[in-house]
This record gives structure tokens, sequence and C-alpha cells, in this order.
């Protein structure tokens, strides 16, 4: 079989009979070459790591590989109505802000994959196939793929002359330039913003997004908001979103999906803001997060990095502070495992409130007296380092990371180290 130009055509050496085994045995092997091609491409050219792309991906190689065994079982020119679909593949590149060098190496990745799987199918019907059908299979692939590639590029072409398409483009290269860490200038923010139509406020956060959680969100977005949904870790900036005009625009954004808002910060500091963002949105998909603030109530919608402050900067200085816990902490283990946590919450609230009984019940949920009482065993167990204001902030910092790595017997795994001899 050989493929001259732009077709698949037919080898004299081949009859409709091997043509028929050849085309249906790479038509089963079509979900193999894709699969394959997916996972290879994701992995090695990073434009595509975004969960969103998976789908697509799939779609344009299941189109593509099940299009070539087609035409090796009956040989012809790719279908009109391929060559449109890659033409809008092309367009689409375009809209998502990708290079040209972007497809191309998917496109090689995938090429490869596919003559290695074409290798395969050829040594399967060796015995029942000409000698050379490995060489003509693989010669009619590369302008199948070629005239793929043309039609891309027609697309891409059209697209550019977009105006929405242009200025996508600017929007993301701004996405890009605030987050760059570190920080762009100023000036070049500006020059950036001007060009893709983006006022820029005093001060932004970035939300840092679960990938693929909650429903679709609407593509297009208030134009004050910075769309970064395509990246592999997902994010938006938005408008700080303290002021109640821009939090009434947030809300709807988010609504049903697993997100952290950044602190509010300059715009040139916004790849600080996203650090953060992502650092809370995986300690609270690990359930190292309560609530928020002490005695408030839960909160439904995005989780605020800032309202978990304290918490971040002990997780982030982790081994530092486990070298406190280990030692200020240690009387806890003489606690029956079910008690743990809930002394170390009560421990917690007291010198928060400056061991005012009531006003620890309040957050606790439970009576005064209840308090009392327990305070009364904390004494006992901590005697009177517990009353020393000087030791207050070492203590709730130890207390911040033991609840936030508790195990379910009342105890965190970095507290085995060590102190097996201060069990009771």
């Amino acid at each position: 079989m050989r493929a001259p130009g732009n077709a698949v055509e037919p080898d004299p050496g081949l009859d409709a009979r091997v043509r028929r085994l050849l085309g249906g045995a790479l038509r089963d092997a079509v979900p193999a070459i894709v699969a394959e091609t997916v996972d290879e491409v994701r992995r090695e050219v990073p434009e595509y790591a975004a969960p969103g792309c998976r789908d697509a991906l799939e779609f344009a190689a299941g189109c593509a590989i099940g299009a070539f065994a087609g035409l090796v079982e009956r040989p012809g020119p790719p279908p009109e109505d391929l060559l449109a679909f890659f033409r809008r593949v092309g367009a689409a590149e375009v809209q998502e802000g990708r290079a040209a060098s972007a497809l191309q190496n998917a496109a090689n990745v995938a090429t490869r994959v596919a003559v290695r799987h074409l290798s395969r199918v050829a040594d399967a019907l060796d015995a029942e196939v000409p000698p050379g059908l490995y060489g003509q299979v693989v010669s009619a692939l590369f302008p199948f793929l070629n005239r793929l590639a043309a039609a891309v590029a027609q697309g891409r072409a059209e697209a550019a002359r977009d105006p929405a398409a242009l200025l996508l483009r600017r929007r993301r290269a701004l996405l890009a330039a605030l987050l760059a860490r570190p920080g762009t200038e100023p000036r070049r923010i500006a020059a950036l913003a001007q060009e893709a139509r983006w006022p820029v406020p005093g001060r932004a956060a970035a939300v840092a997004l679960a990938p693929g959680t909650g429903p679709p969100r609407p593509r297009v977005l208030p134009p004050q908001v910075l769309d970064g949904r395509h990246l592999a870790e997902p994010c938006l900036i938005v408008p700080d979103p303290r002021d109640p005009v821009h939090r009434r625009t947030l809300e709807p954004l988010l609504a049903g999906r697993a997100a952290a808002v950044g602190p509010a910060v300059e715009p040139a500091a916004l790849g600080r803001s996203l650090a953060w963002a992502r650092q809370t949105l995986a300690l609270a998909a690990d359930g190292a997060l309560d609530d928020g603030p002490s005695g408030a109530p839960p909160r439904d919608g995005p989780i605020i990095a800032a309202e978990h402050v304290p918490t971040l900067v002990v997780l982030r200085h982790r081994d530092l502070v486990e070298n406190c816990a280990r030692h200020r902490l240690k009387p806890l283990l003489r606690l029956r495992q079910n008690r743990r946590t809930q002394y170390a919450r009560t421990l917690q609230a007291v010198l928060e409130c400056g061991f005012n009984a009531s006003a620890a019940a309040l957050r606790l949920h439970v009576h005064p007296q209840t308090v009392r009482l327990r305070v009364r065993r904390l004494d006992e167990l901590f005697g009177p380092e517990i009353h020393d204001p000087s030791l207050h902030v070492e203590l709730l910092m130890a207390l911040r990371l033991w609840l936030a790595t508790t195990r379910p017997d009342g105890q965190p795994d970095w507290f085995e180290n060590g102190l097996a001899s201060g069990r009771a």
C-alpha cells in the first residue's frame, strides 16, 4: 500500500480481503492507541496537562486514528468532514491561547504512539499479509497526518483574524504576567492590562479552583475577572473580594465548586496570593482546616485563606512547630485516646478566650461548668505553664498543628517519634 500525495491509495499486491483485515485490526486497536496517545501527550506536552483537555484530546485522537483505519480499508482522500473538524480544532487552539508548537508537539507524540501500535498490528498479521506491509502502512500515515495538520493551520489562520481570539490571547498573556514569580514590573502589567481591556484594580486576589469539581461554569466571565480555568491548576483573578460588590460577582462563579480565595494584594503580587490559595485548598482537601475563625458558623462557598492564617503559617513551618509541640503537648498523651482531641480543643479555646469559661463554652458549644471541669484536669496535666502568658503563643501554635493533623485515635503521626515513654 502506497500513499503518494494526499490519499491512502491501494497497492496492487493487497487485495480487498487483506485491506479489510488490516483496517479491521487497526480499528480494533483504536481505543488502546487513543488511551496511550492521550496519556503520553498530557505527560510530555504541558499545555495539555489540564484536566479539561483530556476529553478534547481523546475525541481528536479517536477521530484521526479511526478515520485512518477506515482509509486503509477503503482507500481515498481524508473525508471533508474530518478536515472541517480539524480546522475547528485549529481555531479552538487559537481561542485557548496555545502556540502552534503545542499541537505540533502533541501530533509528534501521537504519531510515535500510532507507529508503535501499527508495528504490533503488522506483526500480528504477518502470516496473512504480503511482506513489507508495515512500511507501506507507515508511509501512508504521514501524508494523512500532513493533511490534518494543514487543516489545523488553516483553522488557526482564520481564527487569528478574529478580534475575540486576539483579546483572549492578550488576557492570557496578562494572566501569565500577573502570576509570574518573581512578580512582573507594574508598568509592564499596566501595558498588558490596557491591551487586554482589564481594569487594573488597586488590590486583587487569586482564586484556586479544584480541578474537575462542581458543575461547568459559564464560559464568559465578567471583564474584571481573568480566567485561568485552562491551566493544569485552574484559577481566577478577581478584584478585591472584601468589597461587597466584587464578592457578589464572585459567588455565582464559584457556586458548587471547591475553591480557595487567596489574600487581596497589589496586582504585581498575585503570584503569592495564588500560592497561599493553592496551599489553603490542598489543606482543606486533606481535612486539615476547620470551618473558619473559632466560634464562627460553617461557611458555604469558597474557603478564605485569610481566615486560616495561623494554621497556614504553622503548617508552612511544620518541622519547627512539631519540635515545640512534642515538648509542650506531651501531657495530652496521659489522656485516653478518645479524650485527647476534646481536651486539645478546650485548651485552645480557653487560651484564646483568656481563660473565660463562659466565652470558651460558647466556642465549644458546651456548658461553662464543663469547661471549668476540663480546665481543672488540664491544670493537673500541664501544671502552671498553661497560665504563663509568655508561653501562650507557643502553645497555640502547637495546638493548631495537633488539631490540623490528628488521626482518628486522637494523636498525630509525628507524635510517635520519641514519645512512647510519655504515655500513661
